[in-house]
């Protein structure tokens, strides 16, 4: 990930991580990180972004590791995958009712609405934060996370006009030990979230603590 996030890391929040992360392997790195730090303001941030990206990669990896796939994460995990199935039907009707007031505005005379575009995307709320998590770590998660790769862009040029409905692709990984995956797949941003890690450094710990509502959907009128 090559998003430039150049907040000063928080050095004690890294240093208690580090000292426990793989039985200390890499106990003295954020030490080092220390004596490494260049003095140009552009290299500082570009190694600020190194830093964050190794120990949100870490952080994923000891998180990921530890989860265990209990009924309750199980069933988080179909909250948060209805929640994007709601807002993709939201956007459906959204779409059609649009549809249908453009039409009485042309039936009117008014030719200018006759070409319009509405864009619509799923997108975290303005709270992001990550129940029990430090804000620190929530903010990273945040900002380096690739959300136009996350977030499919609806929009009404579609080759299906005025039609939109939810990306689903096929239950894999874990997502097998969940039967309502197996039977009706998983919907792109959550399968996103969950396994590219060129998108998103979210631990499977970290999805299951999002309250469904994080999400909503952002419209843009084009006429």
């Amino acid at each position: 990930m090559t998003k430039i996030l150049s907040c000063a890391p928080q050095w004690d929040i890294l240093e208690k991580f580090y000292t426990v992360f793989d039985k200390g392997r890499k106990c003295g790195c954020v030490e080092q990180w220390h004596k490494e730090m260049p003095k140009s303001r552009l290299e500082q941030e570009l190694f600020i972004t190194k830093i964050h990206t190794e120990f949100l990669n870490d952080r994923r990896e000891k998180l990921n590791k530890d989860f265990r796939w209990t009924f309750t994460n199980m069933k988080k995990l179909i909250t948060i995958d209805q929640r994007i199935r709601e807002l993709n039907n939201e956007i459906s009707h959204t779409f059609n009712n649009i549809k249908k007031d453009i039409a009485g505005l042309v039936a009117q005379n008014h030719k200018w609405y006759k070409k319009y575009e509405l864009e619509a995307e799923i997108c975290p709320a303005n709270n992001w934060s990550i129940a029990g998590e430090h804000e620190y770590i929530s903010d990273l998660l945040f900002w380096y996370a690739n959300w136009d790769s996350i977030n499919i862009l609806a929009n009404t040029n579609e080759d299906n006009h005025e039609n939109h409905k939810a990306y689903n692709i096929p239950a894999c990984k874990q997502m097998m030990l969940i039967d309502k995956f197996v039977e009706d797949g998983v919907t792109w941003e959550l399968d996103t979230l969950l396994y590219d890690t060129d998108a998103s450094l979210y631990s499977f710990w970290d999805i299951v603590r999002f309250r469904p509502k994080q999400f909503e959907v952002r419209y843009k009128l084009n006429f």
